[in-house]
């Protein structure tokens, strides 16, 4: 693509903030090329816009802003993926508005097809379990080599990008401001290490603070980039169940953590469950490659197993535990003679089920409350 047709995508992309994609899809799927767009009022029209936004948008495209955008961009080291052009996901263009342009800042670019990740939503106000399934969701996805989508919010997102960056996974944050904005501010760090082994995405030019309408038009994008979507814990009125309806729109798998019945963090995830989707159960069922497989139902708090019985491999894991108390990944590994990919899958089901928990990043223990656990497993 030519400099000046990446300033006019630039250049429309400021202008509509995500809601000029359809116009542009069909442009670039017909081979026009992008510059042409903003040479004329003729060529606005027929690319779909209203004539009378021509003036604003042609006094954009001839100002310097677009060129320092892209100095700006190269400075700080952040990709810049056209619509239509090599690097661009794929995935996208089953949006009826995809994005014009994506800002990628990271070590990583985002993730190709649609088998690369899954995307884990939920509230900003997470229960205790709730950030814990999400965590354990991001840390089995990780132990996968499976991409963890979430949108860098307060609550499960945070937590689902921590447990993809504890098991040494990649993660993704699709954001609501420009990739150079830290919000919420107390995200600073998680965002600094989402840098260093995965990356942040926005469609928003840099320096785009948050503002709330984007955050719900930035959850297309997350929708399209992930092959499937859970739902980890949602009321009725949440960005997630809008991230849902979107995988479901563009014929995404869409799973929900079931919650308990009457609180209302969790009516939403409960009703996406009621409407048709899939509910998690074993959070072994979120492996793509097929893996080690599923269990036939649900513990207590609804993640994990049944309670009725335990694999023997994880029997090993937890006797080991409870006779030398707080252990390493590593350690575990060695000592229980199973690769380190099969153990931290293991770890962050036996986690979810409440009966190892995790006290600082790779090393785990055996919860407070273990001993009832296994004894209803039949230990």
């Amino acid at each position: 693509m030519d400099r000046d047709s990446m300033r006019a995508f630039l250049c429309l992309n400021r202008l509509f903030e995500g809601r000029a994609g359809h116009h542009l899809r069909r442009w670039v799927e017909g081979g026009g090329v992008p510059r042409d767009l903003l040479m004329s009022p003729k060529g606005f029209s027929q690319g779909g816009f209203k004539e009378d936004i021509f003036p604003k948008a042609s006094s954009l495209f001839s100002s310097p802003w677009a060129d320092r955008e892209m100095e700006r961009c190269h400075e700080i080291g952040v990709d810049l993926l056209f619509m239509g052009h090599g690097g661009y996901p794929g995935q996208l263009m089953d949006l009826k508005s995809p994005p014009a342009v994506l800002y990628v800042r990271g070590a990583l670019r985002v993730p190709g097809s649609l088998g690369d990740g899954v995307a884990v939503v939920g509230t900003r106000r997470a229960s205790g379990y709730a950030l814990r399934v999400a965590r354990c969701i991001g840390e089995f996805l990780g132990s996968r080599g499976i991409w963890t989508l979430s949108g860098g919010a307060e609550g499960v997102d945070g937590a689902a990008h921590d447990g993809a960056l504890r098991s040494g996974g990649a993660t993704c944050a699709v954001l609501g401001t420009g990739v150079d904005v830290v919000f919420p501010a107390s995200h600073g760090e998680l965002f600094r290490r989402i840098t260093e082994s995965g990356c942040l995405v926005s469609e928003y030019p840099l320096g785009t603070k948050g503002a709330q309408w984007r955050f719900p038009l930035r959850n297309r994008i997350l929708a399209a980039l992930a092959g499937r979507t859970v739902v980890v814990e949602a009321p009725r009125r949440s960005g997630a169940l809008i991230t849902a309806s979107h995988a479901l729109e563009l014929g995404r798998e869409v799973w929900a953590v079931p919650g308990r019945i009457g609180e209302p963090p969790c009516e939403g995830s409960n009703m996406l469950i009621y409407d048709g989707a899939l509910a998690l159960a074993d959070i072994r069922l979120l492996d793509l490659s097929g893996g080690s497989g599923a269990a036939d139902g649900a513990g207590e708090d609804g993640a994990g197993c049944r309670e009725a019985s335990l694999d023997p491999v994880d029997g090993v894991i937890l006797k080991l535990l409870a006779q030398k108390g707080e252990r390493t990944v590593d350690n575990l590994a060695v000592e229980c003679k199973i690769g380190a990919a099969d153990l931290m899958s293991r770890l962050c089901v036996l986690e979810a089920r409440g009966v190892v928990y995790s006290p600082s990043p790779g090393r785990f223990s055996l919860s407070p409350h273990a001993p009832g656990r296994l004894r209803g497993m039949g230990c």
